[in-house]
This record gives C-alpha cells, sequence and structure tokens, in this order.
C-alpha cells in the first residue's frame, strides 16, 4: 500500500500520485491518469504465467481447497513482506482476460467508457505509466511476463498491445446471446453449474473453461446458476467462451481430454 499524509494532501493543490493502477487478480491491469484509463490484456490467450503469492491462502470467501496446492512453493521474501518468505501457487481466473483486448479510453469525450481509442503514442504515455507503478508496487517478474511488459528498461512501441488486439475489443462487444440460443438437453450452458460439475465429462469441459469452479467453495456458491447465467450476470465471461463451452458440452461422445 502506497499513499501520502492525508494533511499535507488536502492543504496543497499539486496532484498526490501522476496516475493510479487498479485492477482485479488474473484479469486486466489498468492505469488511469485522471483523463485516459488504460486497460492491458495479457499477452497470450494461456493467460500465463499466473501466481498466487501469499502466506495465507483464502479466497475472498473461502480457503483453498487442497488441489490448489498443487505446484506450490515457497519462495524468497518479496520486497513488502519484513524478511518473510512467501507461498506461490498457480493461480486461477475468473474468465479470460485475453477475450477483450487491450483498451484506451478518453474520459473527457466518453466518460461511459464505449469506444475504445486506438493511438500509439498515447498508449506508450499510458504502457508506461502502468510499468512505472507496477515496478514501483514490487510486481513480481511473472506479472510482467503475462502482461508482455519489461521488468526493466524502457517501454517501446514493440509492447503495445492495443491495435494487435482491436479484433478481440470488437469481438467482445457482441450482445449476450438469449438462452434460447442454445439446446435445452443437458449437459450444456444452461444446466446449473452443480449438474455439470456432477458429470465427469461435463466437469472436464466445464474445468476447462471455467477453472475457478475447481474451488468447492466457490463452486457452491454458484452451484444454482448455470454458465449463461453466469455469463449474463459476471464480467470475465465472455460470448466466444460461453460459445466454445456450449459446442465441448453438446460434442457427441466422452469429452476430450
Amino acid at each position: 500500500m502506497q499513499g501520502a499524509p492525508l494533511r499535507s494532501a488536502i492543504a496543497s493543490d499539486a496532484p498526490v500520485h501522476e496516475a493510479g493502477l487498479f485492477g482485479s487478480f488474473g484479469g486486466h491491469v489498468n492505469v488511469t491518469d485522471g483523463r485516459y484509463v488504460y486497460m492491458r490484456a495479457p499477452l497470450r490467450e494461456s493467460n500465463d504465467p499466473l501466481y498466487e503469492h501469499t502466506l495465507m491462502p483464502t479466497h475472498m470467501a473461502s480457503r483453498f481447497a487442497p488441489e490448489e496446492f498443487e505446484g506450490a512453493e515457497l519462495l524468497r521474501p518479496l520486497p513488502f513482506t519484513k524478511g518473510a518468505p512467501v507461498l506461490r501457487l498457480p493461480g486461477t481466473a475468473w474468465g479470460n482476460p485475453y477475450a477483450f483486448g487491450t483498451m484506451l479510453f478518453d474520459l473527457d469525450t466518453d466518460p461511459g467508457q464505449s469506444r475504445p481509442l486506438l493511438d500509439d503514442e498515447l498508449e506508450l504515455r499510458m504502457a508506461g505509466l502502468l510499468t512505472e507503478l507496477m515496478r514501483s508496487s514490487d510486481a513480481p517478474e511473472s506479472q510482467f511476463d503475462r502482461l508482455g511488459l519489461p521488468r526493466e528498461g524502457p517501454v517501446t512501441p514493440a509492447h503495445l498491445l492495443a491495435r494487435d488486439q482491436y479484433p478481440l475489443v470488437v469481438a467482445a462487444t457482441e450482445p449476450m446471446p438469449p438462452e434460447s440460443e442454445f439446446a435445452r438437453e443437458a449437459p450444456g450452458v444452461t444446466t446449473l453449474v452443480r449438474d455439470l460439475l456432477a458429470d465427469s465429462d461435463a466437469r472436464a469441459a466445464l474445468l476447462r473453461h471455467l477453472p475457478l469452479l475447481a474451488n468447492p467453495d466457490f463452486a457452491e456458491q454458484v452451484g444454482d446458476r448455470s454458465p449463461w447465467h453466469l455469463a449474463a450476470t459476471t464480467p470475465g465471461i465472455s460470448v466466444q467462451v460461453l460459445r466454445a463451452l456450449g459446442a465441448e458440452l453438446a460434442a457427441p461422445g466422452p469429452v476430450p481430454r
């Protein structure tokens, strides 16, 4: 956590920070300077490498499942952990931010953030701010790799993503298809999550597309909803992911592994 004393911040008209860093685990990493918002998607569709770093292995509302400790390792201390080592575990995101692409918005002319910009010079500046803040926040090397940003040295035009990923941005604006588009036979994306998890073949397909459902506490929380309902009501699940899951569940015979 970084900040400035509140008394001096209130007394001065000078900005406390040039920009602010924000985001969610395994999702876009974002920066704003008050006018522009830059939302950086991962470099690769695989959204890797993605790790949890913790000494308290809990999610927002549940403990880690035993299966989530596979591949865990104890690492040397991070700069801010006061000499304490850190447990690193493979992480799982809700959905895949790659499907939505890298986006840049001008809040002055587009406060609703509905018209992504393609401006290489502006993206270069915002990507530079993002990288500087990640470095000053002691982000692990894996995050720079995941986002395709340099751990050291300058951000260059070769690191820009918005133009290359613009087709993803356009595809992500596709409206949510109605539930009636999908076959009602089970298993399918209109089947309840708990029922899909109870079927071994359907479970394998579901966890391939929505791996966070491997956590039993989280799966229980959303077990009475279908994948279609989750895609319609929560960010992170693209229409493309929903359709891919639907096609795999509808395929005849055992789900390929």
